[in-house]
């Protein structure tokens, strides 16, 4: 098999012959050999290429054409993905998609780029790597700061600035024996090398960009810690050109929202959390006093063993120290539901003698409960009216 992408990464069509068209039974799908491709199959930590496949239709004048649906390769073997069976020696019109191609090729050669460095400056390989639709992610095998990405960031774009050219080659497994290059493989023949000068020289089967200038820009956008190391996320080119607007958009909205500068909106959060931390401990408190109120209403220890509230929505705190405070006194239960008859209520519950998981049991019989707990305290969620919950417990 002819892999056409080797010759031309640019190439988007061109013409092959059928040798094989298999039924997937698993996939329900066919998979079809080309004898010659441009499509890349998914290969080196990169998806496949898509596109389209043409062909006369039964020998007739009329054409079909069929989507691509993936590309695999096995035993150096690449398989077509389509929804229907093409048969052998069906000549066909391949046509590649070339924004998807390119937007990989971005991506993959600013990978090297970044892999690059961080080996140079750090010493750490990649040891992982994923180009997908949405993410590319690169896992080291050493620790590193988001200070120190971020000057492999700087170095990784001056390299795009000059636009360097990216070098293919395929050198003899002698010229191999003296040559230092990153490679996950132990690789002795036919290996393809990719080389940008300066910065990089890896062992490589996908395509990539002819200069580093067309890489656009690389952008590092997080970084965490990954088996002992990190794993890193980048974007390049139009990936990265997108992300930038959705963030600025989102910038635009905070800023409006906040009435700040776009480079203040970090120090705008921080006031509005510090607000609402203030306003929430005043809520706290006041909470805490209609609770209070409300629970000088129950009946006292001497009238009731059980101490059982149903208030409007509150905080899970207020209410929690409630019932810790009483506990003790009562020789039941002491809960607190809180909610609507619409929509439900929550509720915590806890005694010091009896066991709340038995009542747990009843809420979950009765009205299919939910929620979990210990002997001494429950909590969770139920939907029932007042009157429901009241007369099916038997606790008022």
């Amino acid at each position: 098999m002819k892999k056409l992408y080797y010759e031309d990464v640019h190439m988007t069509e061109f013409e092959a012959t059928v040798t094989e068209c298999i039924y997937d039974e698993k996939k329900k799908i066919y998979k079809v050999v080309l004898d010659r491709t441009a499509f890349f199959p998914e290969e080196g930590g990169q998806v496949a290429d898509t596109g389209t496949l043409t062909f006369a239709c039964n020998n007739s004048s009329a054409f079909c054409t069929l989507p691509l649906l993936d590309a695999h390769i096995k035993n150096d073997i690449i398989y077509h993905y389509v929804e229907q069976e093409i048969p052998v020696e069906t000549t066909v019109r391949g046509c590649v998609d070339w924004c998807r191609r390119f937007d990989f090729m971005q991506q993959h050669s600013g990978e090297h780029i970044i892999s690059g460095l961080v080996n140079k400056y750090y010493g750490y390989d990649n040891v992982g790597f994923h180009l997908g639709l949405q993410d590319v992610t690169l896992d080291f095998n050493g620790v590193l700061t988001l200070e120190q990405l971020r000057e492999m960031e700087e170095k990784a774009n001056e390299a795009v600035w000059k636009n360097l050219p990216v070098i293919i080659t395929y050198p003899s497994s002698e010229e191999l024996l003296s040559m230092e290059y990153r490679s996950k493989l132990d690789l002795t023949e036919n290996v393809r090398i990719v080389t940008i000068p300066g910065y990089d020289i890896c062992a490589c089967c996908a395509p990539h960009v002819d200069t580093t200038g067309q890489i656009g820009i690389i952008k590092i956008t997080n970084v965490q810690s990954h088996r002992g190391g990190v794993r890193v996320n980048i974007l390049c080119g139009n990936r990265a050109l997108q992300d930038y607007s959705v963030k600025q958009n989102n910038a635009f909205a905070i800023s409006a929202s906040l009435s700040v500068k776009q480079d203040l909106i970090g120090d705008g959060v921080e006031r509005l959390k510090e607000e609402n931390l203030k306003q929430k401990e005043v809520i706290n408190r006041l909470q805490t006093t209609i609770l209070e109120h409300l629970a000088a209403t129950l009946p006292t220890p001497e009238e009731s063993n059980h101490a059982i509230l149903f208030v409007e929505p509150m905080d899970d705190i207020a209410i929690r120290n409630l019932i810790n405070d009483l506990v003790p006194k009562y020789a039941g239960y002491v809960g607190v539901f809180w909610g609507n008859d619409m929509e439900g209520y929550r509720y915590i519950v806890g005694s010091s003698s009896l066991d709340c998981r038995e009542l747990a049991a009843v809420l979950r019989e009765k009205f299919s409960a939910k929620g979990g707990g210990k002997a001494p305290m429950i909590q969770g969620n139920v939907v029932a009216t007042k009157a429901q919950i009241e007369t099916v417990t038997g606790i008022i």
